[in-house]
């Protein structure tokens, strides 16, 4: 594995933080198609890196950036990354607002903000299927799709906690051997 300059990382997360929309999965989606594609991190890496910040409570996406800017760099890194993830949007949300406040009188804005929120659904729902596609291959797909799917059950329908919904993955994993 390539270990990255810090500004190498910096431009990375930065140029994440501005051109991905819809949460923490898509973001996380690209962060791994980038990563893969500059050999940076091992699929074993991300997977804790992934899989850490799925436990920790609060925005997965900074505790996700945060382990993968370690990796990366140590301290540094963690820092540069999650500053670098968030900078941006954090402008981007209050500007939007702004934006949003002074057209929310017009009904070709509100028109085009409810198109805006079926794309970033959109997107999060291409991003998990990416993440699913990932840990599926030739004859070994059944166990992640249908854990994936459970978890989308338990979590929409019977409105489980995320931390619920983690723990019976985990324990579905653990006693769904593969061979």
């Amino acid at each position: 594995m390539a270990q990255p300059r810090l500004t190498a990382v910096t431009r990375l997360f930065l140029r994440v933080g501005v051109t991905v929309f819809g949460g923490g999965d898509p973001t996380i989606a690209i962060l791994q198609r980038e990563f893969y594609k500059r050999d940076w991190l091992s699929p074993e890496k991300f997977g804790i890196a992934f899989g850490l910040a799925r436990l920790t409570p609060g925005t997965n996406v900074l505790a996700f950036c945060a382990a993968a800017g370690w990796y990366f760099r140590g301290l540094p890194g963690a820092v540069a990354a999650v500053l670098s993830i968030t900078v941006p949007s954090a402008v981007l949300v209050v500007w939007l607002t702004r934006a949003y406040d002074l057209t929310a009188r017009y009904p070709l804005a509100q028109a085009i903000a409810n198109a805006l929120l079926a794309a970033a659904v959109g997107t999060m729902i291409g991003a998990a299927l990416l993440l699913v596609r990932t840990q599926c291959s030739r004859g070994r797909w059944l166990r992640p799709t249908v854990i994936a799917a459970a978890a989308f059950v338990l979590s929409y329908f019977v409105k489980l906690s995320p931390l619920q919904v983690i723990g019976a993955a985990a324990v579905a994993g653990f006693f769904w051997a593969e061979s």
